[in-house]
């Protein structure tokens, strides 16, 4: 049964993402006083005396005619997510009081019939709570007085919030859902990551424009493939660093290297008629050190003049250039056409089963061993390597240790010529391998 899904609307700065981050425990929303920062729906799991459930940021609410072109698409996300939820969380500001936008969403909400518990946030000071009673003139009831930022009342609000739902659905799931596969898209800007999400997801789910920088989150999606759960969290574009800004930017970016910490694969996106650049490799290394499974996607490959052979001489380019990273499969899609996009979700199940693969000390040692036997390690001023025995540590992602006589000698080719042969071996496509030699 899946989890009842809870969204948060109100107009842009009246603390949304600030109530986010306090229900979820975490600050998994960028927060900036600059109105609209948030511009995507941004799911993430919570729990509050047992009951799980899915919790939904959204990008403030504005009147038709009151914004751009992207404003009126954030609006229209807001109200999908209000739509598409089991209640709503109504959130207004206490401190600058009710305005004609917080009435003209009160109707909104009234008219979908949705449920709602009615929010008076940035009630800082208690001895200012009567200041949220001037709220009741929005005709959502009586206001529930919290303080997002100091965590007033918060606790006591999500008890009425649980009341509230288990009187709707008795029937929720008290306990979490079941594993699941988390998979990060991850890209310079415009190359399509919010795209493949929605593609993947079947929706409109991520603001997409052609504006570079749209996503400022990382934003978590949660699609069901052939019965399994696949967590996709699509990222803001990381920008070449004497591009990148202080502040916001900065923090976005920082979110989305911290996707690369919660993810078991890490699909790393490319504008085939951009070409592979500098910065992917670099994003691609970042994920490998990570531990993380790693998918290249060459994405827009639709729109690249090409024949029978084009595909062949890209990869001989990839691996010529970036040879240590032969390992990490290519896809080339099209996130617009929907062309192998649903490849990367195949190939990152498989990934994530070859990352929790264990190889036996016994079979370690009969095949490495004996190749180890037939091609030591060369000597080094004299000094004759011998490696003894090898183990494999951990997985996610796997570690072989091989401990040796003299092991601070051995250098790293002969670690690669290692690191090849086991993936020769036993496979670990898209897995990062970590070899490491021990003194005996």
């Amino acid at each position: 049964m899946p989890l009842p899904i809870i969204a948060i609307v109100g107009r842009p700065n009246v603390g949304k993402s600030t109530l986010f981050n306090r229900i979820i425990r975490s600050r998994r929303a960028v927060v900036d006083p600059m109105p609209g920062v948030t511009r995507d729906r941004h799911y993430s799991e919570a729990e509050w005396s047992g009951v799980h459930f899915t919790l939904v940021d959204t990008g403030g609410y504005l009147p038709a005619g009151e914004g751009d072109e992207l404003s009126e698409s954030v609006t229209e996300q807001a109200m999908i997510a209000a739509n598409e939820s089991d209640m709503v969380l109504f959130v207004a500001d206490a401190e600058t009081g009710f305005t004609d936008i917080d009435l003209d969403l009160a109707r909104l909400i009234l008219r979908q019939k949705v449920p709602a518990l009615f929010i008076a946030n940035k009630v800082d000071d208690p001895s200012r709570i009567g200041t949220a009673w001037d709220l009741q003139r929005i005709g959502m009831g009586d206001p529930f007085a919290v303080s997002a930022k100091t965590g007033y009342q918060v606790g006591d609000m999500l008890d009425e919030l649980i009341a509230r739902l288990q009187r709707l659905k008795p029937a929720f799931p008290e306990t979490p859902p079941a594993e699941e596969l988390s998979l990060a898209i991850i890209g310079a800007p415009n190359s399509g990551k919010s795209s493949l999400v929605n593609r993947l997801a079947g929706t409109e789910r991520m603001v997409v424009s052609e504006i570079p920088g749209t996503t400022r989150d990382a934003v978590d999606t949660i699609i069901s493939y052939h019965g399994r759960r696949v967590r996709l969290i699509d990222t803001a574009g990381l920008r070449r660093k004497r591009f990148r800004q202080q502040g916001l930017e900065f923090y976005c970016t920082l979110r989305a290297l911290r996707a690369l910490e919660r993810c078991d694969v890490a699909v790393i996106m490319l504008d085939a008629v951009v070409g592979l650049t500098q910065g992917d490799i670099r994003l691609l290394n970042q994920a490998a050190n990570n531990g993380v499974g790693v998918i290249l996607a060459v994405n827009k490959w639709d729109a690249v003049e090409k024949d029978e052979k084009s595909a062949d001489i890209w990869l001989s380019e990839w691996r010529n250039r970036a040879p240590s990273l032969s390992w990490i499969p290519v896809l080339f899609i099209s996130a617009l056409t929907g062309q192998r996009s649903i490849k990367v979700i195949e190939e990152a199940f498989s990934i994530k089963t070859e990352r929790e693969k264990r190889i036996s000390t016994s079979k370690i040692n009969d095949d490495i061993g004996s190749l180890m036997m037939r091609t030591p390690p060369p000597a080094v001023k004299g000094k004759h390597i011998r490696i003894k025995y090898g183990t494999q540590v951990e997985s996610l992602p796997p570690q072989f240790v091989f401990f040796a006589r003299h092991a601070g000698l051995i250098r790293e080719p002969y670690r690669r010529f290692i690191e090849k042969a086991i993936r020769d071996m036993y496979g670990f496509r898209g897995v990062p391998v970590k070899v490491v030699f021990r003194e005996k």
